[in-house]
C-alpha cells in the first residue's frame, strides 16, 4: 500500500491543486493523510511517520505540498519500482548535488519539474543526489520506520527535507531523483528570510558544511 499525507496550510490550495493529482495518483488501497502543519512541519510530519511505522502493508509513503499536482498517471508504478532497490530510501523529483547548504540549486542540480514559473529543467533522468526538494518525497518503509524531522534543532518550515536525507545517506542509504510528472503551483521565494537562515546555519552546524558563499540575513 502507498500512502500519501499533504502538508496543508491552505484547505483552499489542497482541494484545487493536490486533491486532483492525489485522485489520479492514489491505487484503490492507498490512504490520503491530510497535515495541519501549525508552526513546525517537522512535529507535524513526524506525526505521520509514526502513524504509518507500524503498518506491514507499507511500500511507501508520500509527502507533499498542498500545490503540488501529480500529473503522472503511473506514479505509484515508478515509486514502487524505484524502492524496490532496498538501498533507495527517499524519492524525489529534483534536488542536488555537492549540496552545501539548504539551497540544493547551488550545487549541481539533478532532475526536472515544472513549475507554474516554467520548466525546472537540470536534464531529467534518474540520479542519486545529496537531497531532494521537500515539495514531493516518497519515503520507502526502512526511511518511515527509522528516520525522523529533527525537531529538537530545527522548527518552522525550513530543512525538513535536506536534514532528512542527509540522515539518509549517512545511514548508508541512497537518495534519488526520477523522472515523475508533476505540477508545483509556487510563487517562489523564502517566505521568512530569518527563518530560513537561522535553519540554514543549523543545518550547516550539525552536518559540519562550511559557510556559503552568500549569507541570507
Amino acid at each position: 500500500m502507498i500512502a500519501f499525507a499533504a502538508c496543508v496550510g491552505s484547505e483552499e490550495k489542497f482541494r484545487t491543486l493536490a486533491q486532483p493529482g492525489l485522485r489520479l495518483a492514489c491505487e484503490p488501497d492507498s490512504l490520503v493523510a491530510e497535515v495541519t502543519t501549525g508552526s513546525s512541519i517537522f512535529s507535524a510530519y513526524n506525526e505521520v511517520l509514526d502513524a504509518f511505522a507500524e503498518r506491514d502493508d507499507l511500500e511507501a509513503l508520500v509527502l507533499l505540498h498542498e500545490d503540488l499536482e501529480i500529473v503522472d498517471s503511473d506514479f505509484c508504478g515508478k515509486v514502487r519500482r524505484r524502492l524496490a532497490d532496498p538501498d533507495v530510501a527517499i524519492v524525489g523529483v529534483i534536488g542536488g548535488r555537492g549540496v552545501g547548504g539548504l539551497a540544493w540549486w547551488e550545487g549541481e542540480g539533478r532532475g526536472r519539474c515544472l513549475e507554474s514559473r516554467g520548466l525546472v529543467d537540470f536534464g531529467g533522468g534518474a540520479h542519486d543526489v545529496d537531497t531532494v526538494d521537500g515539495l514531493l518525497m516518497a519515503l520507502s518503509p526502512w526511511a518511515v520506520r527509522n528516520l525522523r524531522f529533527d525537531e529538537q534543532r530545527f522548527s518552522g518550515f525550513h530543512g525538513y527535507d535536506a536534514d532528512l536525507c542527509f540522515q539518509a545517506r549517512a545511514a548508508g542509504k541512497r537518495v534519488v531523483v526520477d523522472e515523475i510528472g508533476v505540477v508545483h503551483h509556487t510563487k517562489g521565494g523564502y517566505g521568512d528570510m530569518e527563518a530560513y537562515a537561522a535553519c540554514d546555519r543549523a543545518f550547516r552546524a550539525k552536518w559540519g558544511l562550511a559557510h556559503p558563499a552568500k549569507e541570507f540575513a
